[in-house]
């Protein structure tokens, strides 16, 4: 996965434009970057859990830390479904992609369109988690971009 690849992605994901259409890819996108993620790393310690997502258009995964308690932890991402999940988000891929970026919004409306059974925090930190990783991975695309036109980074 090339890092222009991955930073088309995210900047879908931030100007609200990922749709199901772009779910494999931005899968894809997460295995990469989140091994290069140290914010990821400081979520990911510790966490045990396994958060399988259902999609009625795409094809089913889950996510789970590799070795949760090394210094480096990784994020699995896995096609397929899990043995015994935590939590089981069953959903749509423009739905999933919608609420990772901010489009859709849950509410009792949409409730038969995002179902979750099992630990629902799971499930609400798997998607800052996801938040977390895109907002680092293009702050490192911006500062490099800055860094390479020789300007001065502005920190918030």
């Amino acid at each position: 996965m090339k890092s222009d690849n991955a930073m088309k992605i995210f900047k879908k994901m931030w100007s609200k434009q990922l749709f199901g259409k772009d779910l494999e890819t931005f899968i894809e996108v997460l295995k990469h970057s989140t091994n290069k993620s140290e914010y990821a790393e400081d979520e990911l310690y510790g966490w045990e859990k396994v958060v399988q997502v259902n999609l009625k258009d795409a094809e089913n995964f889950y996510l789970k830390t590799d070795e949760p308690f090394a210094e480096h932890p990784k994020l699995a991402i896995e096609y397929g479904n899990a043995d015994s999940p935590d939590t089981t988000i069953i959903t749509d891929g423009d739905t999933l992609t919608g609420i990772i970026c901010g489009r859709v919004r849950l509410s009792q409306e949409n409730s038969e369109l995002f179902k979750v059974k099992g630990d629902q925090t799971q499930g609400s930190i798997i998607f800052i988690l996801l938040m977390i990783i895109g907002q680092e991975f293009v702050e490192q695309d911006r500062q490099a971009e800055a860094k390479k036109n020789g300007k001065k980074i502005k920190t918030e």
